[in-house]
């Protein structure tokens, strides 16, 4: 089930970058909960795949050309980590954004229940008990 967790979890960042369509009640659980960083603007909790779709509207409506780049993803079971770069170009300002962050994905039943994201690699595995 694990390497149907990481495609998964790819198809969602493919989807969030506007390259793909996506039914999100396929792959994310009706109690599903993103957590975002607290040092952002955006920080706290959406909820189910309508909170999903409405965090990716607003980063989506924030900047040109919204993207991310998954830059390592770690098959952790039913944990998926991916350390990835939130690109784009403020709307209006042309200030580039490139955000580096780190998200655990928990999945349940080959659909995501929780991402949380993280400041640093370092501090997700910790958080998660991946840590050396």
């Amino acid at each position: 089930m694990s390497q149907e967790n990481v495609e998964i979890v790819l198809a969602a960042y493919e989807w969030a970058s506007q390259r793909r369509e996506l039914k999100l009640g396929d792959v994310l659980e009706q109690d599903f909960e993103w957590h975002t960083r607290r040092d952002l603007p955006d920080a706290g909790v959406r909820e189910g795949p309508e909170g999903a779709a409405r965090l990716r509207e607003e980063w989506v409506e924030a900047f040109e050309d919204f993207h991310v780049d998954v830059d390592e993803v770690i098959d952790a079971g039913d944990l998926v980590v991916a350390v990835t770069r939130l690109c784009g170009c403020l709307r209006g300002s042309g200030q580039e954004l490139d955000l580096a962050e780190t998200q655990v994905w928990r999945m349940r039943n080959g659909k995501a229940v929780e991402v949380r994201a993280y400041l640093s690699r370092s501090e997700a595995l910790k958080a998660v008990g991946l840590a050396a």
